[in-house]
């Protein structure tokens, strides 16, 4: 029994071999065979940390009355590219199924289009092995590899307490990766920690030569001066930073959005300025200016042993303004 079993499927393959040949999926129902479709897939980040994947979708059907096993096949131009798909899928007669193959691209690969060819082989009808019988049909996608690239920032000295009307002088330092060349620019945004705002306050002013520079799609770098006037007529004591902003952080034309606070992950200096030193004028002294309006003016400043002698000075002064006002008196008499 089990041999006429053999024997009737070894004559069944004979005849469709030598009646037929190598088929095609155009010819359907009785032969078997498979029809591939596949759609295009998302295109593929390959930043650092990305997935790098994307996923094709594809619908086998089987148009015979067979059930058939159909085996799956994966080609690409770039021997780099990595898939994952079902080795071999089982269709009904009549029946069609999904699969899905993921593409795994390298890291950092060229960004560019490119294709990939599923294929798809029905090796088995009812148990019985076609594969000399059957032909390898296939459907080819394409899919984008986005473009991608990052600046690493390195501050140089720079910043701190410094006086009002003392320029803010500063360096730095640019390290790129890139799958793409693409060119990049920084600016300066000035913070008030007052007011947590990215407007420049008034008296301020970008003295900086521009920074821009093109990197490479193998990666590159650059280095960039920065200097701020500061206002030299400060009041008060002023506190913020400093802060780098790119125009094109990735590659993709678009910069970033200024921040309106000091703590952020932005390159960033912290700047306190002070006023400029006491004069006259700024404790309120004056030729006309008794000894009882200047201690009751400046109490706070005359507190303590430097205020002693700040006052000691001040009376040396208007003693000799007011002894030279009274010898031009004389002298006009």
């Amino acid at each position: 029994m089990r041999s006429r079993t053999t024997l009737s499927a070894m004559m069944v393959s004979l005849v469709l071999l030598v009646s037929m040949g190598p088929i095609s999926s155009a010819q359907i129902g009785i032969l078997p065979s498979v029809e591939i479709t596949c759609d295009d897939p998302g295109p593929v980040e390959v930043w650092p940390g990305a997935t790098r994947t994307t996923i094709v979708y594809c619908t086998l059907e089987n148009p015979s009355i067979h059930s058939e096993s159909v085996e799956i096949g994966t080609e690409s131009e770039d021997s780099e590219f990595q898939f994952a798909a079902p080795q071999t899928v089982t269709i009904g007669a009549g029946q069609e199924i999904d699969i899905q193959v993921i593409i795994r691209v390298p890291e950092l690969f060229a960004a560019g289009t490119y294709s990939a060819n599923i294929t798809a082989k029905v090796t088995e009808a009812n148990g019985i092995d076609v594969t000399a019988i059957t032909s390898t049909e296939e459907d080819s996608v394409s899919f984008e590899v986005m473009k991608y690239g990052s600046c690493e920032v390195m501050m140089g000295q720079g910043g701190g307490a410094i006086e009002a009307g003392d320029p803010v002088v500063f360096a730095a330092s640019f390290v790129c990766v890139a799958n793409a060349e693409f060119s990049i620019g920084y600016s300066l945004v000035i913070i008030d920690e007052g007011t947590m705002s990215s407007i420049w306050p008034s008296g301020f002013v970008d003295q900086s030569a521009p920074c821009e520079f093109q990197v490479q799609a193998t990666g590159g770098g650059g280095n960039c001066q920065f200097q701020i006037a500061t206002p030299s007529n400060l009041a008060n004591s002023w506190s913020g930073c400093v802060v780098l902003v790119d125009d094109d952080g990735d590659g993709d034309s678009s910069g970033s959005s200024p921040p309106t606070s000091c703590s952020t992950d932005y390159p960033s200096l912290g700047v306190d300025i002070e006023p400029q030193g006491l004069s006259l004028g700024s404790i309120g002294l004056d030729t006309n200016s008794s000894v009882s309006e200047i201690l009751m003016d400046n109490k706070e400043l005359f507190g303590g042993g430097v205020g002693g002698l700040v006052l000691l000075f001040c009376l040396i002064l208007i003693l000799r303004r007011r002894s030279s006002t009274y010898d031009e008196e004389w002298e006009e008499d």
